[in-house]
């Protein structure tokens, strides 16, 4: 009997760790797969690149790589589902929404500056020639939005209310933003395998996102009858 109930308490313990250990090797993977992108996958601006000018954008294009996989995390991280809560606990996934966040921005910001570096400040890419680098422009000041809003929400007077309808809103827009900047800002994405991949990414997330969203509308369908 005693043996019998041992092995009863560890096999839920044991399939939460299974479970665990499955989602940071989706994770890892993905992020190795996306950071291999601007080494397998060569843009032509990188061709036409010597020295230290070809070694800060290629770090401009793994950041930017980067910083897009960790905002496909944050929305999962922000919209949690009971599988996520389960597994991780709220707190933690709070936690790490918030941290998450301030990193994406970083990421985002180093891309920007390595990028640019190289090709020099007065070269900014402007007018509608550059409509994808101006799509980037906007993701940008939408993250920063965003993160700073959340930093500094209660000093700015916010009501939680209106600022959770803004912080989402923005979010939203953010993925949309993301997917089409990735898509046309390179010659990397031109290929198939990158480009399957991005949007295969880009929909699980928005898969996953309405299903959580379907899940806790039919609770509260329930909870009012």
């Amino acid at each position: 009997m005693g043996t019998s109930n041992n092995t009863q308490r560890k096999s839920p313990q044991s399939g939460k760790i299974l479970r665990i250990f499955a989602i940071v090797c989706i994770f890892i993977s993905i992020v190795v797969g996306a950071l291999s992108i601007p080494f397998v996958y060569e843009s032509q601006t990188l061709w036409y690149k010597i020295g230290i000018d070809k070694i800060l954008l290629r770090m401009g294009k793994i950041a930017g790589l980067l910083a897009a996989v960790l905002l496909l995390a944050q929305i999962l991280l922000g919209v949690r589902g009971k599988t996520l809560e389960e597994l991780f606990g709220v707190r933690s996934l709070v936690q790490w929404h918030r941290v998450n966040g301030v990193l994406v921005l970083v990421l985002v910001l180093s891309h920007v500056a390595l990028v640019l570096i190289p090709e020099g400040i007065v070269n900014l890419p402007v007018g509608m020639k550059y409509w994808p680098e101006m799509v980037g422009a906007v993701l940008l000041l939408v993250i920063a939005s965003t993160v700073v809003s959340s930093l500094l929400r209660q000093r700015m007077g916010f009501i939680y209310a209106r600022w959770r309808i803004f912080h989402k809103l923005f979010g939203y827009l953010a993925l949309a933003l993301v997917g089409v900047h990735i898509l046309f800002v390179s010659e990397s994405f031109e290929h198939v395998v990158p480009r399957t991949a991005l949007l295969l990414a880009v929909a699980a997330v928005v898969i996953i996102l309405f299903g959580i969203k379907r899940v806790a509308y039919k609770k509260r369908q329930q909870g009012r009858k």
